[in-house]
Order: C-alpha cells, then sequence, then structure tokens
C-alpha cells in the first residue's frame, strides 16, 4: 500500500477537525457581537451565548444514537453539510428582517450550534481505524490532535477578530459556513467510508452513554474530574482572569497575555502527550495535570503583581494540555463500538455541561467575596477533587480487554 493510502486519510480527517475547530472560535465571537450589534441587549447576548451550549446537552441524547445506528463516516459529512447550511440562518435572517424577537434569535442559535457535537464526536470515533491504517500509535495521534485542538483554540479567536475586521460579523460567520462545507469535502473525498456493523443491537436508551461511563472504573473517574475542571476553566478564562487582569490589575492588555501563555503552554502540553506517556503513568499525567493547573490557579488568585499572573496562567495550562488527548486515547481504547457515538456525545455532556453552572456560582462569589478570594475557591476546588481521584480511583494502563482500537 503507497504512503499516500495509508497517510492521507488520518492527514484529511486530522484537517477536518482542525479546520472545524477554527470555525467554532469564529462563531464563538461573531454570534455574540452579530447579536449585539443587531439587539444592543447585553442579556440577549449572554443568552444567545447559554443557548450555543445546549446542543453538546442534546447530542448525547440523539447525536450518539443516530451515529451508533447510521456510522460515524455518515454522521460526520451530514452534520459538516447541516452546521455549514444552519450558521447561515442567523445572519442572513438579520439581513431579510432586520430586528427579530428574541425567541427567533436564541432559535437561530440554537439551530446553528446544533449539528457540531454529534459531527466531532463521529469524527473522534473514526481517530483508531485511521491510525491503524496509517501505522501510528494513538498516543501519537491524539497528541497531535490535541495540540492543533489547543492551537486553534489560541489562534481561532485572533482569526476572528481580524475577519470580523474585514468583513463585519456576519461576513465572518459566512466564512464559518464555508469551513463547514469544506470539512464535509475532506471527509468525503479523504476519509475512506467503512460500513459499521456493530457486534450488537445499540442501546436504545437516550442515556446509555452516560450510564456506560458512570459504571466504567477507568472512564468514571476521568469524566467527574473533566466535569470539575470544565466547572473550575469555564468561569476561570472566561470571567475570573479577565476580573484579576482588569479590575485587580488594572491592565486590558495583561489579559490577552494571560489568555495567550495559557493557550500557548495548553498546546506544547498536549503536543507533549505522547513522550510523557512514555515515562510517567496516566494517573500522573492526568491528575498530576489537574493538580498544577489548581496550584496555578490558587497562584493566580494570589498574585500581586502582572507578572506573577502572567506566570501562573502560563503554568495554568502547560499539563492541562496532555489531559485533552489522554481523554480520548482512553475513550478510544475502552468504548465498545456499539455504543461509541452515544459514549463520546456523553463524554461531551457530563464534561461541559458543568461549565454554565461554574460561571454562574463563581461569579456570585466574584461579585460578593472578590475575584481574588473567588479564584482562590476554584482552584481548592479543583485541587481537592484531583488529590481524591488520585487517591481513590488511579488510572491504570490501557486495559487488555480494550474494544474499540481493534475495531476494523
Amino acid at each position: 500500500m503507497s504512503f499516500q493510502k495509508i497517510h492521507l486519510p488520518l492527514a484529511g480527517l486530522v484537517s477536518a477537525e482542525t479546520l472545524s475547530l477554527l470555525g467554532n472560535q469564529v462563531a464563538a465571537v461573531a454570534i455574540p457581537l452579530l447579536v449585539l450589534q443587531q439587539t444592543g441587549s447585553a442579556l440577549m447576548t449572554g443568552l444567545a451565548g447559554a443557548v450555543a451550549v445546549l446542543p453538546i446537552l442534546l447530542a448525547a441524547l440523539v447525536g450518539g444514537r443516530a451515529i451508533d445506528r447510521f456510522g460515524p463516516w455518515r454522521v460526520s459529512l451530514l452534520a459538516d453539510v447541516l452546521s455549514g447550511v444552519s450558521v447561515l440562518a442567523l445572519p442572513l435572517a438579520f439581513a431579510w428582517h432586520g430586528q427579530l424577537p428574541l425567541a427567533w434569535i436564541l432559535l437561530l442559535v440554537f439551530v446553528g450550534a446544533l449539528f457540531d457535537p454529534s459531527g466531532s464526536a463521529a469524527r473522534q470515533i473514526l481517530v483508531p481505524s485511521l491510525a491503524r491504517l496509517a501505522r501510528q500509535p494513538l498516543e501519537r495521534v491524539n497528541a497531535l490532535r490535541g495540540g492543533l485542538e489547543n492551537g486553534a483554540d489560541f489562534a481561532g479567536p485572533m482569526l476572528a477578530v481580524g475577519l470580523v475586521g474585514l468583513l463585519g460579523a456576519a461576513g465572518a460567520l459566512y466564512v464559518n459556513a464555508a469551513s463547514f462545507l469544506l470539512c464535509a469535502l475532506l471527509v468525503a473525498l479523504l476519509v475512506p467510508r467503512k460500513p459499521v456493523r456493530a457486534r450488537r443491537e445499540p442501546d436504545e436508551s437516550a442515556l446509555a452513554g452516560v450510564r456506560f461511563i458512570l459504571r466504567h472504573p477507568r472512564l468514571r473517574p476521568l469524566a467527574l474530574l473533566s466535569m470539575m475542571g470544565n466547572f473550575v476553566l469555564s468561569p476561570f478564562l472566561g470571567l475570573l482572569l479577565p476580573l484579576l487582569a482588569v479590575q485587580v490589575h488594572h491592565n486590558t492588555t495583561l489579559l490577552g497575555l494571560c489568555l495567550s501563555a495559557f493557550g500557548i503552554c495548553a498546546t506544547l502540553g498536549a503536543l507533549a502527550f505522547a513522550r510523557l506517556s512514555r515515562y510517567f503513568s496516566r494517573s500522573a499525567i492526568f491528575y498530576g495535570g489537574q493538580l498544577c493547573t489548581a496550584l496555578a490557579i490558587v497562584l493566580c488568585g494570589l498574585a500581586q503583581a502582572p507578572a506573577g499572573l502572567l506566570a501562573a496562567s502560563a503554568l495554568a495550562g502547560l499539563l492541562l494540555g496532555a489531559g485533552n488527548p489522554l481523554q480520548q486515547t482512553l475513550l478510544q481504547e475502552e468504548t465498545p463500538k456499539a455504543l461509541a457515538g452515544q459514549v463520546f456525545t456523553g463524554m461531551g455532556a457530563i464534561s461541559f455541561g458543568a461549565g454554565p453552572l461554574g460561571l454562574l456560582l463563581l461569579g456570585v462569589a466574584a461579585q460578593y467575596l472578590g475575584a481574588g478570594t473567588a479564584t482562590l475557591l476554584a482552584g481548592g476546588a479543583l485541587l481537592i477533587s484531583a488529590l481524591l481521584g488520585w487517591l481513590l480511583a488511579p488510572l491504570h494502563g490501557r486495559s487488555p480487554a480494550a474494544v474499540m482500537p481493534q475495531q476494523g
């Protein structure tokens, strides 16, 4: 088999994933700006951001079952096409009708984000077979994917700001829609389509994937700590760090530097996962990363100088970045093919579902106790949960009974 036939499918899938991630970052910046420009309402803008999270939860109920029934290749392709079409709905509606009722705005934002979580999960499920075809270990492939994901998180907002400045918020969403269609084209042309023959009938229960995760001795602690991580990190990056930079240190430039330092270090950590996995246990990588991040968040709350906040922000991302490829590897190793869609979407729902709650609770803490105290509470909560997880539920090596990577 030629080098091109071996490596091109994996390269095509990873390219499609990266393009999709960049598009999501563009949408995360452009949609709030478009809603704010058209309505002038901070409340509507906040509600639009909250509604965009709901499809992640819905994917655990519907999208995962569709992947298991129709196969990840079909769902990935269809989800990208539908995402491209649906993203266009919001700017076109504003262009045609001007002012829109709140209900219509929220509905269009929801529809625009509806298909992406299922498409993302479907692409993740395709990784093991393509890694085998390319004769690459999962750890190395997921380290690359994790590095590109963190790189997209870092570069995406800058790209979005540039597109908004050049084309406007609506124009940026048109580019985002085109990126989804290009993702679909990459998958259609480069990723081989294989029929999915599940070894058993898929579980029709709406929460089968979540139930599998919570009963699995390796995936359960991973899911719970990921949930706690998002409970802390969503408000840390989206609320507490801006408050510390702007209100405590009175430096708006510092916020951009801190977020950039966090993103760059997270990218380096993800790229280092394959090498780290040779020398350290999975518990050390995952829980050690959580502990390092927790201590760094505490240091952010204690920082008296801008340089201290910048250094602590960089430290917060350094080992945390290795956690994402580790989570992907464990999911790919431990998930039976018949439940893969529901498990991958279920993990996303568990992990990201806690983010809005964290924003609410730590927002209240910041309002009444101050940003520094709220940051200390956030770091302390993550520190305690990581220590308990390491002591009570260590992550062992790859299971000899791992199912999914051996599926053809």
